[in-house]
């Protein structure tokens, strides 16, 4: 895996850096899986769970030679190895799932948009030199693109946004492959921002022009001042970070490593 694009919710504009990805030839990113990485959250979670907790009955029955009269019921190997074991799974499932047309492209990526914190850190340990591109847009905005991701409950929606939010700024500081790119200046063409794009997806401005030229899929509906305002209380934290607000998304100075 060579690319990653991770976007903290949906309507943030994965769809847009993969087509700018896509349009290099022998690049092919992927669209999203349903965050089946999720699962093996859910399954490292579970063995990790009932590692941790027959720990006694591990002791007992090796420290008495494997007696097979010992209590073994919930024995379960160590965390490192159930760590590995997710490791190697995923990386087992991406290689041959994503097999189709790898003989005729040198990079090969997906987005997503369901992925926060223990995802990304796992898909980093699984592809260490993959490039990995989060993406983050005004939670106003998106709220007005699409609700029916959250079955319109705004609470949820700000507390997901929210969360993803800090944990997308923390991140791209950690990874080291990560870059953070916000929506807004996209399609907004800053220089810097299409310059880094640019770089990491190996075409040229004009290429990437002509992408931004071709809307696709675009959406925007009035919502009740009421909403706009609870996603500005339950977003306020993660919107400082980004410099945005209910008027709008404003110039930011921090950005990836070169």
């Amino acid at each position: 895996m060579d690319v990653i694009i991770s976007a903290l919710t949906q309507r943030t504009g994965s769809t847009l850096v993969q087509r700018i990805f896509n349009c290099r030839k022998n690049t092919l990113i992927w669209g999203e899986h349903g965050g089946i990485v999720s699962e093996f959250i859910r399954i490292q979670d579970l063995a990790s769970h009932f590692s941790t907790h027959s720990e006694d009955e591990k002791l007992a029955f090796f420290q008495n030679g494997s007696d097979p009269n010992q209590w073994t019921a919930n024995m379960t190997p160590d965390v490192p190895y159930i760590e590995d074991a997710v490791e190697q799974a995923v990386k087992a499932l991406f290689n041959q799932m994503y097999i189709q047309y790898r003989d005729t492209h040198d990079r090969i990526g997906f987005k997503e948009v369901r992925y926060g914190r223990r995802e990304l850190m796992l898909l980093q340990k699984c592809y260490p030199n993959a490039v990995i591109i989060l993406l983050v847009r005004n939670p106003i905005d998106i709220w007005r693109s699409e609700t029916a991701y959250w079955e319109g409950d705004v609470e949820q929606f700000g507390q997901i946004w929210n969360e993803r939010a800090k944990q997308y700024r923390e991140l791209v500081d950690e990874l080291p492959h990560a870059h953070l790119i916000r929506y807004e200046d996209i399609v907004g063409r800053n220089e810097t921002t299409l310059q880094l794009l640019s770089k990491l997806a190996r075409v040229s401005l004009d290429e990437i022009q002509q992408v931004l030229s071709i809307r696709l899929n675009s959406t925007r509906s009035s919502r009740p001042q009421a909403e706009m305002d609870q996603i500005n209380h339950l977003c306020k934290e993660g919107m400082d970070l980004f410099n945005m607000s209910s008027k709008g998304t404003k110039a930011i100075r921090f950005y990836k490593r070169n």
